[in-house]
């Protein structure tokens, strides 16, 4: 009996707040076991695009039924006239329901006007409420967004101090991917806003009919995650892929004077509620074989060395090695040629001088355009250091072995872009932006700021430079412009026969890559900007699981491109 005392007087006394193992507070249990409660709002920050329009969430005026409803009697008509729904849709909806619901037609919540929402509230009924409620509604960018999850023991590592004086509850949601994770400091809940009562334990109210609202004093929560992608555009892109046929792959859209991230989407999607499913890799800042994407840092090195001239010709006959013919037979053709046609011969041939006078050429003008660093934005706000818009960005790598040297095969397939090059969609597109400015090199930003509840500006994110200076001479970049443009304006160009026709003049390189063991499977890329004369847009789109006669890219390519065409001159229009 007394060690039943002994323990009781101990879980009663000392242990209300942390029992057991798993710390569980009996004081916050037992709170909600008595408690019905319908959550307005979770108090977690939210993303809006750079329009304002929010990216997963809604918040409107909903009218929420309390289940004591069905034991009273109520002016249900009342409401029901204002609603302009029976009497009968009104109780069924209170008649099953064991908690505080919210008011559907079809199926669907029913969203109210302000008009509609003011004459409920002024029937001052118990259990009726019109409210603004938060609704999950459909993540458009969740690889860019990140899901949250619950886990006890990592808020109590990342918030140990705000646990301790209980500003956050061990239950608050955490940032597991994406910039959910990389923002939580400013995200996580403050407390939620609420309508609740007391009940017995037979769920009866214990006072009366009194609901209570509920919600921390506080004028800055929820904060909001302003981004830089278009809504709009972004849910395009997403069903251009689909229509296209790409299941599995992405595109990546910055803004090419600014480097701000206008669309990511990575198929295939991903249920938020399993986050650690294989359609949660996000492909775009996943490093990849890029194929002859990768021609471009092979052009920009031999035009700096110049080893090319205009009238040189290449016998694009031969295979990429030099000792066999080329099944694709293209004949003998000058440097721009060659990249406009993506010649491999020229390609490793150029390589190979390249190597023998500076055995890191390729991985040092691939870091001079941007590929294998991480191009993200990150930074340090506050006291936190190096917060990331990627957090999953992979770096890019284009290893040469000193066994490599002098072999011209290890070589060969560097040049296209094969054996140890990897880069990431995000790198590929920050290098095309590089190019079509001119040479300056930007981080890409996917936020420009995080706002409180009041609307004051938390963190502002600027536009930052890649911390690597050392970057191509204007000279070359225009040469490469010139490259970039051939490959849709020349008549035998890669991408000439789609994309040809285009409202935009597109510049670009197109890819093909073969990736596994086998290499039987393969991607193709294209990685462009466009208008070509005065860049506005930079586009990569990748299709991982490709095949041969169905370019998915490029069919993809023409509608996104047609899409912001018209959406340019509409908006020329307005203005």
């Amino acid at each position: 009996m007394l060690v039943f005392v002994f323990r009781l007087a101990y879980v009663q006394l000392i242990a209300t707040h942390h029992i057991s193992k798993y710390e569980i507070d009996l004081v916050e249990e037992s709170i909600k076991q008595r408690t019905k409660k319908f959550i307005l709002h979770s108090g977690r920050g939210y993303f809006t695009d750079r329009h304002g329009h929010s990216l997963h969430i809604d918040y409107y005026p909903s009218l929420i039924l309390f289940p004591f409803l069905k034991e009273g009697i109520w002016p249900i008509g009342k409401v029901a006239k204002i609603l302009n729904v029976s009497n009968e849709q009104l109780m069924d909806a209170v008649q099953n329901s064991e908690n505080p619901i919210l008011f559907e037609e079809n199926n669907k919540r029913r969203k109210l006007t302000m008009d509609e929402m003011k004459k409920i509230n002024d029937l001052k009924i118990p259990g009726v409420y019109a409210q603004y409620v938060q609704e999950r509604v459909e993540n458009i960018a969740p690889h860019l967004i990140g899901v949250v999850g619950e886990n006890h023991k990592e808020v109590k590592r990342r918030y140990a101090a705000q646990v301790e004086n209980g500003t956050i509850s061990v239950n608050s949601g955490i940032g597991v991917s994406g910039m959910e994770r990389s923002f939580d400091p400013f995200l996580i809940s403050q407390g939620h806003s609420a309508l609740a009562y007391f009940v017995d334990n037979l769920d009866r109210p214990l006072f009366g009919f009194d609901v209570r609202y509920s919600a921390p004093a506080d004028p800055y929560h929820p904060t909001e995650v302003v981004t830089t992608i278009d809504k709009e555009l972004q849910i395009h892109v997403t069903n251009a892929l689909k229509e296209a046929g790409l299941i599995n792959g992405g595109a990546v859209i910055i803004d090419a004077k600014t480097n701000d991230l206008l669309s990511l989407v990575s198929l295939p999607t991903f249920n938020i509620n399993f986050p650690f499913d294989s359609g949660a890799k996000n492909h775009m800042v996943t490093a990849y074989t890029p194929g002859s994407v990768f021609k471009i840092v092979v052009a920009a090195a031999a035009i700096d060395l110049n080893l090319i001239n205009k009238l040189d010709l290449f016998d694009c006959n031969q295979n990429l090695y030099g000792d066999g013919e080329e099944p694709r037979k293209l004949g003998k053709l000058t440097f721009q040629e060659s990249f406009a046609q993506s010649c491999n011969y020229t390609f490793t041939q150029l390589a190979n001088k390249l190597v023998r006078q500076d055995k890191l050429i390729l991985e040092r003008y691939a870091t001079k355009l941007g590929l294998v660093d991480k191009v993200g934005w990150i930074g340090d706000v506050y006291r936190l250091e190096e917060v990331s818009h990627f957090p999953e960005e992979e770096i890019g790598t284009v290893i040469i072995d000193e066994q490599d040297i002098g072999d011209k095969f290890a070589i060969a397939q560097t040049a296209i872009g094969q054996k140890n090059v990897r880069v990431t969609p995000l790198a590929v597109a920050n290098m095309l932006a590089t190019i079509a400015r001119g040479g300056e090199k930007k981080q890409v930003r996917a936020a420009s700021k995080i706002k409180y509840e009041n609307g004051t500006t938390v963190v502002e994110f600027p536009k930052q430079t890649l911390e690597n200076r050392d970057k191509i001479s204007p000279y070359t970049a225009m040469r490469l412009q010139e490259l970039l443009r051939s490959v849709v304006k020349m008549e035998k160009g890669t991408a000439h026969s789609f994309l040809k026709n285009s409202p935009y003049p597109i510049a670009g390189k197109s890819g093909t890559a073969q990736k596994g063991l086998t290499k039987e499977e393969e991607s193709h890329w294209f990685a462009g900007y466009f208008p070509a004369n005065k860049p506005k847009y930079v586009m990569v789109i990748v299709d991982l699981n490709h095949q041969n006669g169905n370019i998915k890219t490029l069919k993809a390519y023409e509608n996104i491109v047609e899409y912001l065409y018209k959406y340019d001159n509409k908006t020329k229009t307005k203005d």
